[in-house]
């Protein structure tokens, strides 16, 4: 079978937010950061991302991601480089903002108080960026830890020319070195209700595709079990990390690990698969 390209699967970011928290605020109030990330990209952002809101970005600059490791190459006599060892990870982010609001004033050499102007000091925030590419894709990334903000760059006060706020955000690795939580189409949580309109069907197969890869065939007529065996060989699920409980004729319940679709025209009559 030939190769298959998506062109949905590659993103041209159209839109790009960022909303702060500051590590302060969170430990005042007593919350955890993970009971900010929403549970979708369907989900409105807490009331605090929206009160941080950076306002408006540099598009040329967007939101640059910058991964970083350290290789370390071990040589012996006779024999160069026979093992090589990668360790301390990271990723570095930033912005450039263009607006002189309440919010970049907590980052943009704050001073000690209101009416004054500090030089740059430690600032911890967490921060959550939000991308989208029309109605294709949605992406949301929240810090898993508060990053350290770092203003590299203040453009001063040029005739004509906008007044720029250019950070370096320096993010710190979680306890399993991850650095984000990520919500997007594909780490929607919870089971999802497929539909089979068109029947009652006779005979004939239909597919499910998850996160772009797509089952082989399934007899309309096929047990919870196989149906659940059909989604773990997929590369994009796994072997347990599929749960399938109901049956076509009434609707099937299905959890996996993405974003799921699926494909009747195979059913006898030709049905139709709605996944909700």
């Amino acid at each position: 079978m030939p190769a298959i390209t998506n062109p949905n699967a590659s993103h041209i970011w159209d839109e790009a937010e960022v909303y702060i928290i500051a590590k302060s605020d969170l430990i005042a109030a007593g919350i955890d950061i993970e009971s900010l990330v929403p549970e979708s990209i369907e989900d409105e952002l807490d009331i605090r991302w929206i009160e941080g809101f950076v306002g408006l970005l540099d598009p040329a600059k967007g939101i640059p991601v910058t991964p970083a490791i350290e290789i370390v190459h071990h040589d012996a006599f006779g024999r160069a480089r026979f093992r090589s060892k990668a360790k301390k990870g990271t990723i570095t982010t930033g912005f450039t903002a263009y607006e002189d609001n309440e919010v970049t004033k907590l980052f943009v050499l704050p001073g000690s108080r209101r009416g004054k102007v500090g030089a740059p000091k430690n600032m911890q925030f967490y921060v959550c960026y939000v991308a989208r590419d029309e109605d294709i894709a949605t992406r949301i990334l929240i810090s898993t830890m508060s990053a350290l903000f770092e203003l590299t760059s203040h453009a001063g006060i040029v005739e004509g020319e906008k007044e720029a706020y250019e950070v370096t955000v320096h993010h710190a690795n979680d306890n399993d070195n991850d650095v984000f939580f990520l919500v997007d189409q594909d780490t929607a949580p919870g089971p999802k209700s497929v539909t089979f309109a068109g029947g009652p069907f006779t005979a004939g197969t239909f597919t499910l595709t998850v996160s772009g890869k797509t089952t082989a065939p399934i007899a309309f007529g096929a047990t919870v079990a196989a149906i659940k065996t059909a989604l773990e060989l997929l590369s994009t699920v796994g072997s347990g990390n599929a749960n399938v409980t109901g049956t076509v004729a009434a609707g099937l319940t299905v959890t996996v690990p993405g974003a799921l679709s699926g494909n009747g025209a195979g059913l006898t009559p030709a049905g139709t698969i709605t996944v909700a």
